[in-house]
């Protein structure tokens, strides 16, 4: 019974992370900075490439200036999402299009990881080839 409860808390727990990671990248597509913020803990130990332990009002920032530079910016899923629970993290994966000016795209796997309290501590893009 009791792995039973498991197994139910960890089907739970995947539904509400990929849950979260679509509401993140809809607010994305839309550039809300300011309601995607909400998805992250205080301070996040890696975002995209270069930023390390940064506040997420930062990280705020940043996307604002991004998606200012460029305006037609946009993410589309292309693969299911695989969720991995280790230790109280939830990762979970996604492949997809990336879109800097509307029309183009380049293919990218990025891997967001969740804390305990399901706040984002960790989002990294990756090209793919």
């Amino acid at each position: 019974m009791i792995y039973l409860l498991y197994i139910l808390s960890l089907f739970n727990q995947e539904q509400t992370e990929i849950k979260l990671v679509r509401e993140l990248f809809r607010l994305r597509n839309e550039h809300k900075a300011d309601s995607a913020q909400l998805y992250f803990a205080d301070t996040v130990q890696v975002y995209m490439k270069y930023m390390r332990n940064v506040p997420k009002e930062k990280i705020t920032d940043s996307d604002k200036q991004f998606w200012k530079n460029h305006p037609k910016n946009k993410f589309e899923m292309t693969s299911s999402q695989l969720l991995k629970v280790k230790d109280g993290t939830a990762i979970v994966t996604i492949t997809g299009k990336e879109y800097l000016d509307g029309t183009t795209f380049k293919m990218e796997r990025i891997e967001v990881k969740f804390n305990r309290q399901q706040k984002i501590i960790s989002l990294r893009a990756v090209n793919l080839k």
